[in-house]
């Protein structure tokens, strides 16, 4: 099946995922970004840590043509940042803080940044809440990217 690449709505994450990791290369521990493909089969006291899953949300029709052939959409993506530490379990600070200055360089690697086949640069946007569990804390970005969506052939 050949799709147009501009209706690929998942075609970005390959950019996203290739900017995070040219972003966050040599960082100690090593950050591992990973898609919701990467993570599907993977209990969460095995995934790797620190990490970045970068994971596809939804989109919204901003404006759409009155003949039906061509619509703006916004696309929501999430970098979550997920890291393990148990020094102060209870709490969570340790795990928090860990996770917070790893969603500081997620977040100045995406802001602004113009994947291929997008029509806007990625920006910041409301996103669900943190999570933490057992150590591991769990901190989203959300980011809007724009796309046109368009008919491929002639009514």
């Amino acid at each position: 099946m050949n799709v147009a690449p501009e209706n690929d709505y998942l075609a970005v994450e390959a950019h996203l995922v290739a900017r995070l990791k040219e972003k966050l290369a040599g960082m100690s521990p090593a950050v591992h970004v990973l898609t919701a493909a990467d993570l599907a089969d993977v209990a969460e006291a095995n995934q790797p840590v620190p990490a970045v899953h970068v994971i596809y949300r939804n989109f919204r029709v901003l404006e759409s043509r009155s003949d039906g052939r061509l619509a703006k959409l916004d696309h929501t993506w999430l970098a979550v940042t997920a890291t393990r530490n148990v020094g102060g379990n209870r709490s969570g600070a340790a795990a928090r803080r860990d996770a917070s200055q790893l969603m500081a360089k997620v977040g100045a690697a995406l802001m602004g940044f113009r994947a291929p086949l997008t029509s806007s640069p990625m920006r910041l946007t409301p996103g669900p809440g943190p999570g933490y569990k057992a150590g591991y804390q769990y901190l989203p970005l959300a980011f809007l990217v724009e796309t046109h969506f368009h008919a491929t052939t002639t009514p």
